[in-house]
Formats: structure tokens, sequence, C-alpha cells
């Protein structure tokens, strides 16, 4: 990706307390003090504390300093987000920080779609992070924010590949592989084009259990339009 292309995206780094494993989430601006990210980021089974979570905002390379390295103050988890076999649902989360975000040309804020929008093959989707390349293949330095346009799949193509499926979940991804979010994408943004510019439709959450861009299997998204009320509810109070 180009330089300040997608100023929304921010980089998770968490470890466990021990500090015995540790991953990395996307997540994305919502407004000066929240960002949304996946539940899957603070599972039960890797209890991290969260005053030791990186937030790096700002960031185009990971070896080169971002515009801002932010604390948590609290962390919302879906009240009913479940590991489901290899999958989940209502994989979403809620980030609160301690400071504000000092918006400028590299970071601001990404917007929601309405609750009755709809995507489809024919939108301009894309999916941004800085996971693994390929299966087992970590992204290599600098750390380039990766970009890939993707497109969204109908429902119905959806469950046919994963019949766990809800409302609240689409797919999207290139049918014959290749194009695919992989571990260390997780909780980063789908975002589709429309006439006032990206909207994020929807979070990184699985796909094929036998690794990622496998063909025939895309990947499964937290549809955000169905959690317009659990996102507002929070990141609309006074902090």
């Amino acid at each position: 990706a180009t330089k300040g292309r997608w100023p929304w995206m921010v980089y998770l780094s968490i470890k466990t307390d021990d500090g015995a494993q540790k991953w990395q989430c996307g997540a994305t601006i919502l407004n000066e003090y929240w960002l949304l990210s996946a539940g899957q980021c603070w599972d039960d089974q890797l209890i991290s504390r969260w005053d030791r979570v990186g937030v790096w905002i700002g960031t185009h390379k990971l070896k080169e300093p971002s515009e801002r390295y932010m604390h948590v103050r609290t962390i919302i988890r879906h009240p009913d987000y479940r590991a489901l076999g290899y999958g989940y649902k209502n994989d979403i989360s809620l980030i609160q920080l301690r400071k504000r975000i000092s918006f400028s040309k590299l970071v601001s804020k990404v917007n929601l779609p309405g609750a009755d929008d709809t995507f489809s093959s024919s939108s301009e989707c894309w999916i941004t992070g800085w996971g693994d390349i390929r299966k087992d293949v970590p992204l290599p330095d600098p750390g380039v924010l990766q970009q890939l346009k993707i497109p969204v799949l109908a429902q119905s193509e959806c469950r046919a590949w994963y019949p766990e499926v809800t409302n609240n979940m689409l797919c999207a991804g290139n049918p014959a592989g290749g194009k695919d979010a992989c571990k260390g994408d997780y909780g980063g943004p789908l975002v589709c084009r429309t006439g006032s510019g990206f909207v994020q439709v929807g979070i990184m959450s699985y796909g094929n259990p036998n690794g990622c861009g496998v063909p025939g299997r895309p990947g499964v998204y937290t549809r955000v339009s169905k959690y317009l009320t659990f996102i507002n509810n929070y990141i609309n109070q006074e902090p």
C-alpha cells in the first residue's frame, strides 16, 4: 500500500501475561478514542494485559516509527462472542484508548456503513493488514502494509463453503484462491467504496483451517452493519 492510503489502519501488538505467547491483530479508528477489532484478539484462552497492548497508529512500515503509539484504557468484547470449531461468531470488539488520537493526513477515522447498505461482487472492496503473506510465511521486513482487492460473495455461496455462517457474517475473497486474509490480519477491515468514499463493511474473522488463500475457500468476515447499535452504544459516550 502507499503511505497514507488507509489512514484508519491500526496495528495491535499483543502478548500473554507471562510473555510466553505473542500475536498481532489489525484494527481501525472509529473516532478519537475508540478502535474496532475482532473478539478473537482477546480470547479467554490467551489472557493478555491491556496495559501491555501496543497500539500503533499511522503506521506504514512496521520497521519505521509510527505516527503515534497509544495505550489501551479498556476493551469491550461482544458479550455473545464465541469460538465455533475453527471459526467464531460475534467476532467483534471495541478498544478504548487512554488518550485522544490527533487526526492528520496519515491518521483518520473510517466511516461505517448504514444498517441497510448492501455490497456485492460488483463493489470495489479491499482488505489491508500486516499479517502473513502465505501460510506460515510472515510479512518480510520492512513490514509494509499490504492491500488486496477482493470481491464480496453472495451469501448463498458463502454458506455453501461455511454452513455455520449467519446473516451477521459475510464472505469475501477469490474462489480461485491466492487472495485472502492470513494470520496476523484478523481484526482488520474489509472496506468497500461508496459514492462518499470507503466504508468498513467487514472485520476479518477466519478462513479455511488448512491455510489462507486456499482455492475455493473465501475468508469469513463479521458484518459491521449488523453491529451498529453495539458500536454506537459505546463510542458515543464521553470518555
